[in-house]
C-alpha cells in the first residue's frame, strides 16, 4: 500500500537513529506499526481541521521519488505531528522543545488555514457543480408586490 509519507522525507527532519528509537529500534523503522499509526493520526488530525474548505483526497494522494506531486508544506507539517505523537509515547518530559514548537505551529497554521484567515494554493473543495466552497451563502426572497 502507497503512504503518502516516503522514507526519504524524515531525512530533512530527523535523524535515523532517533527515529529507529522512537518506533521500538527496529531496523525497518518505516514499516513500524508506531510510525503507520503516528502518521494516520497525523493525516487525519489534519484532515480534521482544513477537510471542510480543501479537497485532503487530492492532497493525500500519495507521491513517489520520480513524480512527486505533493505539496511540500503538507509533507512537512505532517512529519511534524507524526514525530510529536511518536516522541509523546514515550512520555511528555521527553518530548524536545524543538518538536513541541514544530507541532504548535503546524496546528496554528492548520487552525488559520482552515478558518479561512491565512490564504494557501492547496486544491479547495468542489461541489457537484464544480463550484469552489464557500461559507457565504446569498438568498434572496422573491419581491413583493403591494400594487393593489
Amino acid at each position: 500500500m502507497a503512504r503518502f509519507i516516503l522514507q526519504s522525507d524524515y531525512g530533512m527532519q530527523i535523524k535515523a537513529e532517533i527515529i529507529r528509537l522512537l518506533t521500538a529500534n527496529t531496523i525497518d523503522w518505516y514499516v513500524s506499526a508506531k510510525l503507520i499509526r503516528a502518521e494516520q493520526t497525523a493525516i487525519h488530525q489534519i484532515k480534521n481541521r482544513i477537510g471542510k474548505r480543501y479537497d485532503c483526497d487530492e492532497i493525500f494522494t500519495p507521491g513517489d521519488e520520480l513524480n512527486d506531486l505533493r505539496d511540500q508544506w503538507i509533507v512537512t507539517i505532517t512529519i511534524d505531528i507524526a514525530l510529536y505523537h511518536l516522541y509523546s509515547q514515550t512520555g511528555m518530559k521527553d518530548i524536545p522543545e524543538h518538536r513541541a514548537n514544530r507541532y504548535q505551529d503546524a496546528i496554528d497554521w492548520l487552525k488559520d488555514v482552515g478558518n479561512g484567515t491565512t490564504p494557501t494554493d492547496l486544491p479547495t473543495v468542489k461541489d457537484d457543480e464544480g463550484e469552489e466552497y464557500s461559507e457565504v451563502v446569498i438568498n434572496s426572497r422573491p419581491p413583493e408586490n403591494h400594487k393593489w
